[in-house]
């Protein structure tokens, strides 16, 4: 038996795996990831500040949390992992201090890892370099800050609460995601497709060679899959770039979309961009880290 009201499998049994706490469970990362592990055979749990969207599947527990407010004690899911996925505003007006708050009552329900989604932006505006996880970080945006922030947090209380943390540094994530409609802000790449199909004509605001790596939900899910097979080690802090094996642009990702599109209706679509004197330098971010734990993945913007 299968869904709600299936019994529970023993974690003695063959086919037990462990259950899972995806917080943001509704959000860009969170929705397809909770989807995906739920395939894997994963019980899941999506938590998010609201009770929409719905999923399809009601096999996906659901719980209303909102992590930014610090009075909110009532015990989580019991859970062996948590998969963070946080909506960080851009704005400075959230409570800083959420992310300890959150690992306490994570660790009191008993999970031992945990996963961070963070950005690779915490690096800050790399020109013409290197990015490795040792690179120096230097944040550029509020945005990247309170990642950064979250970081450090995450690498102190590890220590105190024995947790095992992984610390993911995304690229851009492009890719499906069923709850497109509901988003007041969506991803660049959504809103490259949205403009190609509706208006036969793709605007981009940024110049034409703003550099993007961009990382598929394939990929990600494939390499996300080798990080939560791993053996828990209490305290473990581990730092990971996720994204794709090069670095492309704006305007060649525009124009990847637009052929996409017009094989898909057979109507041309242009691309147009404002004028740039002089090309931005680009950068390169290193994911051998990840290769050497998850093996190769599928990179590619189609599959």
């Amino acid at each position: 038996m299968s869904g709600p009201d299936a019994a529970p499998i023993s974690s003695d049994e063959p086919g037990w795996r462990n259950p899972i706490l995806v917080i943001g469970g509704t959000g860009h990362v969170g929705a397809a990831l909770c989807d995906f592990l739920l395939d894997r055979g994963h019980p899941v749990t999506a938590a998010s500040r609201t009770d929409s969207p719905v999923f399809e599947s009601p096999a996906i527990r659901r719980i209303r949390l909102d992590v930014t407010e610090p009075t909110d004690t009532a015990p989580l899911p019991p859970s062996v992992t948590a998969v963070i996925c946080p909506w960080v505003d851009n704005s400075s007006g959230a409570e800083p201090y959420w992310i300890g708050h959150l690992l306490e009552r994570l660790a009191g329900v008993g999970t031992n890892s945990v996963v961070y989604f963070s950005t690779m932006w915490v690096y800050g505006a790399p020109a013409d370099c290197f990015l490795t996880e040792s690179t120096p970080t230097a944040p550029t945006s509020p945005y990247s800050a309170a990642h950064l922030h979250n970081e450090s947090v995450l690498t102190d209380r590890a220590q105190d609460l024995g947790l095992d943390i992984s610390i993911l540094r995304m690229a851009n994530l492009v890719g499906p995601d069923q709850f497109y409609r509901y988003r007041s802000k969506v991803s660049f790449a959504h809103e490259l497709v949205e403009m190609a199909v509706r208006n036969k004509v793709i605007v981009l605001r940024s110049p034409p060679s703003t550099p993007r790596n961009l990382l598929t939900r394939t990929l990600l899910h494939h390499d996300l899959t080798a990080v939560l097979d791993r053996n828990v080690v209490k305290r473990r802090v581990d730092i990971i770039n996720l994204g794709g094996g090069s670095t492309t642009t704006v305007v060649e990702v525009a124009r990847k979309v637009a052929e996409m599109t017009e094989r898909y209706d057979g109507a041309p679509v242009r691309v147009e961009y404002p004028s740039e004197p002089t090309a931005q330098p680009t950068f390169h971010l290193d994911t051998t880290k990840i290769r050497s734990i998850a093996g190769s993945g599928t990179d590619d913007l189609t599959a």
